[in-house]
């Protein structure tokens, strides 16, 4: 077992899925999540004050030894991650919009991109946007306030009307940039009628690949619990025994 844990950062409930993904892989690896529900969501906000909440975050997730970290935020990692890469010494791995995967899929038609006003705006993800080629073009999307309304319904989130957050038309695929989104993809999918990517597996496997860890011969011993932190410790632990 390697010394030291795998934090996961995100501004809430969304990063759970990352969490679990790591945990269904790696479960002898300790691992730490932060999620700073309070100000859940982080994708109206302005650059500067993604930033500083990010650092506070880090900050609190820096008094465990870390070994990799991970920002299950989308809007973290197009707002900030090349700055929080050089304040910390250890490797952190940013999620991104599945735009690539979707390409390589569709054969033809657009490809719808869902994600948070920030992350949309930002120059990392516009840049993304700009280098894909193919004959697929990229739809951004905001659905509003939808990042923010899963937060407040988990873990029920029957009651949300996903169809009033979609735009008209008809996509190839959708992608899913905001992991608050995942939580909907089944109802995303089927309102949409075509097949939605996140960037969950691809995260995951490039962790695994630059941390050193080994998932394919596990350690014989007992899973280890992911230790919650942040202001709703509690709801998210919950929430994560419930859903994964």
């Amino acid at each position: 077992m390697a010394e030291g844990y795998i934090a996961f950062f995100d501004s809430g409930i969304g990063g759970l899925h990352l969490l679990s993904e790591f945990h269904r892989r790696c479960p002898w690896q300790p691992s730490i999540y932060f999620g700073d529900n309070e100000n859940a969501p982080y994708g109206g906000r302005g650059e500067d004050e993604i930033l500083r909440l990010a650092r506070a975050a880090f900050e609190k997730i820096c008094r465990f030894p870390v070994r990799a970290a991970v920002i299950a935020c989308n809007t973290v990692t197009a707002e900030c991650v090349d700055i929080l890469r050089r304040e910390h010494d250890f490797p952190i791995v940013g999620i991104e919009p599945a735009v690539r995967p979707a390409v390589r899929f569709v054969r033809e038609g657009d490809i719808l991109l869902l994600a948070t006003r920030a992350t949309l705006a930002s120059a990392r993800v516009r840049k993304l946007v700009s280098g894909i080629g193919g004959r697929s073009a990229i739809i951004p999307y905001c659905p509003a306030n939808l990042a923010g309304d899963i937060e407040k319904a988990a873990p029920d989130f029957s009651g949300l009307d996903v169809g009033a957050c979609l735009p008209q038309g008809k996509f190839a695929a959708a992608v899913l940039g905001c992991t608050h989104y995942i939580f909907l993809a089944s109802q995303i999918a089927r309102r949409l009628n075509c097949p939605v990517f996140d960037g969950v597996a691809g995260t995951v496997d490039y962790l695994l690949q630059i941390a050193n860890i080994c998932s394919k011969n596990p350690p014989k011993i007992d899973k280890i619990s992911p230790i919650f932190i942040g202001n709703s410790k509690n709801k998210n632990r919950m929430l994560f025994e419930e859903l994964f």
